[in-house]
């Protein structure tokens, strides 16, 4: 996942540079939107998915797989 598609996933500007405090607090906020446990049995498939998908995005940007993280810290 490139870094630009991850921040657009948890709410940031493509170009923007989230601090890892605002990163956490995106991921939280979406995960929550997002849980497939809050979703009806026809819509969990769905939700799974953008679930895994806010998690990875989440990765990408903690773990520094972004070239934008690695230039900032």
């Amino acid at each position: 996942m490139q870094g630009d598609e991850a921040r657009l996933l948890l709410g940031f500007p493509p170009n923007s540079r989230p601090s890892p405090s605002q990163i956490k607090a995106a991921y939280r906020k979406k995960v929550w939107e997002s849980h497939p446990d809050l979703f009806p049995v026809h819509e969990k498939h769905s939700a799974e998915s953008k679930f895994k998908l806010i998690a990875e995005a989440y990765t990408c940007l903690r773990s520094g797989n972004s070239p934008d993280f690695l230039r900032k810290y």
